[in-house]
């Protein structure tokens, strides 16, 4: 499997569809593998050029005890690019990966074609954090079996139902939770690594075409995040998904990837 040397990691990436379709890069949310993406980058790439990655710590890149901040992350982005033969590349991020998207878009805007922002926030004054229901099912106790602690957690994130509505990508979610959980210190450097981050006073400067995504049952980063952002870039196009909480990618697939190629096919 393909990897890249970003900064002195080595980042597991994999592309799919042809070289010849416009590109898109897709990264991950916080504690995520290249898995949680489901079905949603075969889907994409029947129109497009996608290459996905293993953030930092993650899944089958590289894992080390150590800091980094988000620039290093945007590094390791471009590295990704320069590796998979895209000089300039639409940007699909979703929750930490829509904010490190953003930070891609801001430090490189050569590199950046269009960005898609999905279920994320600027992390400045004025965010909305989680709901309450999300933050008790992320509380996790000692009697809690890693089970009980995942499915707990999925059932918040999602749409209320989704696991009743859906049960086999569900059963999906869990499995992949389960089978490769990631090491506490990597989501622990993940979360570090966002210390202090935000985009609120640079919004105005990101000047390529911008979809914000969300779904209307975020509970995880609550659709008022995607209007501020909408509002703050210039000519961004906000977008919200019905009976649709956190994890788009899993939940509604189908109306995402349309959405996507609608936005930067027309």
């Amino acid at each position: 499997m393909p990897t890249t040397n970003a900064s002195g990691w080595e980042i597991h990436y994999q592309t799919s569809g042809s070289p010849s379709n416009p590109p898109i890069v897709m990264i991950l949310g916080l504690s995520h593998r290249l898995a949680h993406w489901g079905r949603l980058p075969a889907m994409l790439a029947e129109r497009l050029f996608v290459v996905t990655f293993d953030c930092r710590g993650m899944g089958q890149s590289e894992r080390r005890d150590e800091p980094y901040a988000i620039h290093d992350e945007a590094r390791d982005v471009i590295a990704v690019m320069d590796a998979a033969g895209a000089r300039r590349a639409a940007l699909y991020g979703r929750s930490r990966g829509g904010m490190l998207a953003q930070e891609v878009a801001l430090s490189h805007p050569d590199r950046v074609s269009a960005l898609i922002l999905s279920g994320t926030s600027h992390r400045g004054p004025g965010s909305v954090g989680s709901t309450d229901a999300v933050n008790a099912a992320m509380r996790i106790t000692p009697e809690m079996t890693r089970e009980q602690i995942f499915e707990t957690q999925n059932v918040a994130m999602a749409s209320p139902g989704w696991k009743e509505r859906d049960p086999e990508a569900f059963a999906y979610l869990m499995g992949i939770d389960l089978d490769a959980p990631p090491r506490r210190f990597a989501v622990v450097r993940q979360r570090g690594a966002l210390e202090g981050w935000t985009s609120l006073d640079r919004l105005h400067q990101i000047a390529c075409p911008t979809l914000v995504l969300c779904g209307e049952d975020d509970g995880m980063v609550p659709p008022e995040n995607s209007r501020q952002l909408a509002a703050g870039i210039p000519g961004a196009r906000l977008q919200l998904i019905p009976q649709c909480g956190h994890l788009p990618m899993l939940e509604k697939p189908a109306e995402v990837a349309r959405a996507v190629v609608e936005f930067l096919l027309p």
